[in-house]
C-alpha cells in the first residue's frame, strides 16, 4: 500500500481564535502569518507581543540553471537579518558567496503570499524576490560587488505560476507539538534568465545567455524553541527530460503526528508526492556519506558531499551554525503513483544548521 495524507484546500487563515489549522494545503493561503497562537510555550498565557517575538521567519531559494546550482536566501531574527547569495560552479565545485546583514526592520520577508517582495538594498548586495500571482509572475535578481577574493556576479530569473510544471503547497506543522506551529510555503517551478560572472583573475567566465533551469522556493515562519537544531535536503533538476524538485526534512526534536503532518514534498512535472518522514544520518560526519531512508520504501537515497559552505554568527547572545553542502544524491523516490523517480548524480544541496536564537 502506498503512503498517503490527507491534502486539502488551504484555510483561509492559518491561526483562527489563537488555534492553528495543521495539514498539507494544495495552494497557498493569502498570509503566511501565524502570530497570535494562544499559549504557545508550557501552556502559560503570555502576552502576544513576547510570544510573536519568537518566531523568526526564512526564505530560501534554490535554483540549477546552466553550469550554476545554488541559493538565495533571507532569514529575519526579528533584531537582525541577513540576506546570502551562495553558488557553485556544478561543474568545478568552485563556490562563490556573498552576504549582507541588515539591521532592525519592521518586517523583512512580508505574509503576504499573493503579491509582496523582499528585497535589500545594500549598494554592494543587492538582491531583490518579487512574486505577483496576479500578474503571473516571480522573479528574482541579484548584483553583487566582487573584491579582492571574489568576482562580481549578477543574475536575473524569472517564472510564470501558470506553467504546468509550477506546483505550490503549504504545509502548518507542529513545532514540535501542537501548541505552536511551523508553517511552510513550497513552490517548484521552471525559471528562464542567466547568472553571469565578471571575467577578472578570479573567474574566466563569460556571461551566459539566458536559457531555461528549474528552481525550488520555501518561505518558512515557525516559534522556534530557544535552541533549534535540524537537517535538510533540497534538490532541483532534470531527470530523462522531467523536471525533478523535493524538499526532505528531519527536525532534531520530532514533531507529533509526523505520518500525517510533515514537510517532506516530491515535484515532478507539476504534480506533488507528499513523502512520509524520513530519518537522515551519516554515521562518519556530514563531510561522508549522506543517506535518506523512510520506512514506507519511497525515499532510499545517499548524498556525497563535494563542496561545505559553513557559517557560525553570533550577535549577542543569538547563535547561528549553518552548515550548505552541495553533493550528489543517487537512490530512488517514488511518486503517489508508485513510479519509481531514479536519481543518478543528481546534483543537490543538504543543510545542517543549529540556531540559538
Amino acid at each position: 500500500m502506498v503512503y498517503s495524507r490527507p491534502v486539502t484546500e488551504p484555510p483561509e487563515r492559518i491561526v483562527q481564535n489563537g488555534t492553528c489549522a495543521f495539514g498539507t494545503f494544495a495552494g497557498f493561503p493569502q498570509q503566511l502569518d501565524i502570530r497570535n497562537v494562544r499559549a504557545p510555550f508550557g501552556g502559560i498565557p503570555f502576552p502576544h507581543l513576547l510570544t510573536n517575538i519568537r518566531i523568526k521567519s526564512s526564505l530560501l531559494f534554490m535554483f540549477n540553471i546552466g553550469s550554476y546550482i545554488g541559493t538565495v536566501e533571507f532569514f529575519d531574527q526579528k533584531v537582525f537579518g541577513y540576506a546570502e547569495v551562495l553558488f557553485w560552479n556544478a561543474e568545478t565545485n568552485r563556490k562563490h558567496a556573498y552576504r549582507s546583514f541588515m539591521g532592525p526592520r519592521r518586517r523583512f520577508i512580508p505574509h503576504e503570499l499573493t503579491t509582496g517582495y523582499c528585497a535589500t538594498f545594500h549598494k554592494r548586495r543587492f538582491i531583490r524576490v518579487s512574486w505577483d500571482h496576479l500578474r503571473d509572475r516571480f522573479s528574482l535578481i541579484f548584483n553583487m560587488t566582487g573584491d579582492s577574493a571574489r568576482p562580481s556576479a549578477s543574475a536575473a530569473f524569472l517564472a510564470r505560476y501558470h506553467s504546468p510544471n509550477t506546483c505550490e503547497m503549504t504545509a502548518v506543522v507542529p513545532a514540535p507539538t501542537k501548541s505552536r506551529c511551523n508553517t511552510s510555503y513550497i513552490c517548484a517551478m521552471t525559471i528562464n534568465g542567466a547568472l553571469s560572472l565578471e571575467k577578472n583573475k578570479h573567474s574566466d567566465a563569460v556571461p551566459m545567455e539566458k536559457t531555461d533551469g528549474d528552481a525550488i522556493l520555501n518561505i518558512n515562519r515557525t516559534y522556534y524553541n530557544f535552541v533549534s537544531a535540524c537537517e535538510f535536503c533540497f534538490a532541483t533538476g532534470t531527470v530523462g527530460g522531467r523536471h525533478v524538485s523535493f524538499k526532505i526534512v528531519m527536525q532534531a526534536e520530532e514533531p507529533v503526528d509526523t505520518e500525517t503532518i510533515n514537510e517532506n514534498f516530491l515535484f515532478v512535472d507539476g504534480a506533488c508526492t507528499p513523502l512520509p518522514p524520513v530519518v537522515i544520518t551519516h554515521p562518519f560526519g556530514i563531510a561522508q556519506n549522506w543517506v535518506i531512508q523512510d520506512t514506507e520504501n519511497m525515499v532510499d537515497l545517499t548524498f556525497t558531499p563535494a563542496s561545505d559552505h559553513f557559517r557560525d554568527n553570533s550577535f549577542f547572545v543569538a547563535r547561528t551554525q549553518v552548515h550548505t553542502i552541495l553533493g550528489r544524491f543517487e537512490g530512488v523516490l517514488k511518486t503517489k503513483d508508485s513510479e519509481p523517480v531514479v536519481l543518478h548524480n543528481f546534483a543537490g544541496i543538504v543543510r545542517k544548521q543549529m540556531l540559538r536564537l
